[in-house]
């Protein structure tokens, strides 16, 4: 989760461990606190990769499934 205080456009991607995209989620002109929930459970062990990316920044932070 994360707030936006200006109007924002912004994509949240999961990238699995092999580099394909499992998850893409856009978002258009929107302002205020987001929070999107996302069940690992099912997925494979490994490391993954999320990306939030606006207009002028990217944002990257690993996950560890064990």
């Amino acid at each position: 989760s994360f707030v936006s205080e200006e109007v924002n456009s912004f994509k949240v991607t999961v990238i699995d461990p092999f580099g394909k995209i499992v998850l893409n989620h856009d978002k258009q002109d929107f302002i205020g606190e987001y929070t999107k929930k996302i069940d690992l459970t099912s997925w494979p062990k490994g490391v993954y990769v999320i990306q939030v990316k606006t207009q002028d920044t990217l944002v990257s932070k690993r996950i560890v499934l064990q």
